[in-house]
């Protein structure tokens, strides 16, 4: 038996806006087809055969946008502890095909993939968006593919979260 220990470091990004909790999540939710994904998404891997098959079956869902629903995960009860904390959830939002392109090069991506987003309403209202920058938790190795591919996650991810906090615009533009 051996034992390594790997050391890397991570970034958090973070996102605050004027807008409301309630508005940021429904537009996240809207963004990542979490009406679809939430019944179509798990059946779809548990039938699919191949890669095409689920490419085609996340085409379905998702037609060329980045991102899906995986699940969320309430995290209201930290008010019990913390009276005032507010509405508070992790959302799991990824893309198997995005994923693959860095999975291939160190299956150990796998561990942080899909990515999760914090949502967070802040008292006094407005809300703060935070997240793991993917390049700095993935690319663990020196691996320029590797890298490339989780900067390329960085851009995507960073482009949804900029929609969903907009203070620009409303959920009918998205």
């Amino acid at each position: 038996m051996s034992k390594t220990v790997t050391p890397f470091s991570g970034q958090m990004v973070t996102f605050s806006t004027s807008v409301p909790f309630a508005e940021v999540t429904a537009r996240l939710e809207s963004a990542i087809y979490k009406p679809v994904a939430s019944t179509e998404l798990f059946p779809m891997f548990r039938a699919a055969k191949s890669k095409e098959d689920i490419e085609k079956g996340l085409e379905k869902i998702i037609g060329n946008d980045d991102f899906v629903y995986f699940l969320q995960l309430p995290l209201n009860w930290i008010n019990f502890y913390k009276p005032g904390t507010g509405s508070v959830v992790v959302y799991v939002v990824g893309n198997p095909v995005i994923a693959q392109t860095m999975m291939v090069h160190d299956i150990r991506v796998s561990f942080n993939i899909p990515p999760r987003v914090l949502v967070c309403e802040r008292e006094g209202g407005g809300t703060e968006v935070h997240y793991h920058l993917p390049s700095a938790v993935y690319a663990i190795v020196d691996n320029p593919e590797l890298k490339a591919a989780a900067e390329a996650l960085d851009e995507k991810l960073e482009v949804l979260i900029r929609k969903v906090t907009s203070e620009s615009i409303g959920t009918s533009s998205l």
